[in-house]
């Protein structure tokens, strides 16, 4: 069972992860480059400039957790920082993470001063392990039944562990997980929307924080896909500008999706501007049926005449075309 200190440590750190880390990247290439990180790390390093060189050397970690070397340096980096408590838990992940590396025995020594002289301070800093493991339970337990997001779903239980500095390449392939499941939830919202099937409000907007979630940790860029969705909740919400401009942003970033343009018209449709929808139509999915569907609805608001006209092309055009 947890023990009580680890449970406030897992309830503050849920309550204050969720706000501190919601709009940063937590892993991956938008926390910065890592081999640029580590470059600038060591510079400091050399100058003697050990707190700053911690700073990027843990941004790097996170930027790449796969690269065991990183956490080496983060270690001694530490050491000489005098943040003791960091140090020996770089030393412990790297020489658990590197079993065969050629510098583990030197690392390994490194480590041993580093742990005797955390147990020779008079105040010792917090362990956090107890929470480490509460806190990575509690992620896969969300990620197990989809709950991604808020401060109490899995994205949420991340950011926590990167708040308090976890360590390793563990927590890489703990948000690759993530960044693949939310990926999963809010492409299955957007391929619902493109085959017209009825998608909730609610979904339409659970899916913009789901492709935030995925970015976060290096899984995905925002897209068209979400400037689409946001499309579909504005046209819910019968808000017809925002509804077009976020259409027309989600058809510049994907001009080969011609749905998006099809929205796009039809936002501008339900506006009131048929003509404007019409022509966007006309240039962009003239053989589609439902150009030619708003076009004869077009032709009956203009005239008795013309609309007979456009539904007689409409009807027998195709079957019957005139001989040429």
């Amino acid at each position: 069972m947890a023990s009580t200190d680890a449970r406030v440590w897992l309830l503050l750190g849920v309550l204050s992860a969720g706000s501190a880390l919601a709009n940063e990247p937590l892993l991956g290439a938008g926390v910065g480059n890592a081999d640029t990180l580590v470059s600038e790390g060591s510079k400091l390093f050399n100058r003697k400039q050990y707190p700053k060189a911690v700073e990027h050397f843990l941004k790097a970690t996170r930027a790449n957790p796969a690269n065991l070397g990183t956490y080496l340096q983060l270690a001694r980096a530490s050491m000489l920082a005098k943040d003791i408590g960091r140090a020996c838990y770089a030393y412990r992940v790297y020489l658990k993470a590197a079993p065969d590396s050629p510098d583990r025995k030197k690392a390994a020594t490194e480590g041993d001063q580093c742990e005797r002289q955390l147990k020779g301070l008079k105040k010792a800093p917090v362990d956090l392990s107890a929470k480490y493991v509460e806190v990575r339970a509690t992620f896969f337990a969300a990620l197990d039944k989809g709950e991604l997001l808020g401060a109490t779903g899995a994205a949420g239980h991340l950011a926590t562990l990167v708040k308090d500095g976890f360590l390793g390449p563990e927590l890489g392939e703990m948000g690759q997980k993530l960044g693949v499941a939310a990926l999963a939830q809010a492409n299955a919202v957007h391929q619902k929307a493109l085959l017209n099937e009825r998608v909730s409000g609610d979904s339409l907007k659970s899916a913009r924080p789901l492709f935030d979630v995925a970015a976060s940790v290096g899984a995905s860029a925002a897209d068209s896909r979400v400037s689409f969705l946001d499309g579909l909740a504005e046209l819910q919400a019968r808000d017809f500008k925002k509804a077009e401009a976020a259409f027309t942003d989600a058809a510049k970033a994907d001009p080969k999706n011609r749905e998006y343009q099809f929205y796009r018209a039809l936002a501008l449709y339900q506006a009131g501007e048929r003509g404007q929808a019409l022509k966007i139509l006309d240039a962009e999915l003239k053989d589609d049926p439902r150009t030619a569907t708003l076009r004869a609805a077009q032709a009956v608001n203009q005239s008795p005449e013309a609309g007979a006209a456009e539904l007689e092309r409409l009807l027998f055009g195709t079957r019957y075309p005139p001989e040429k």
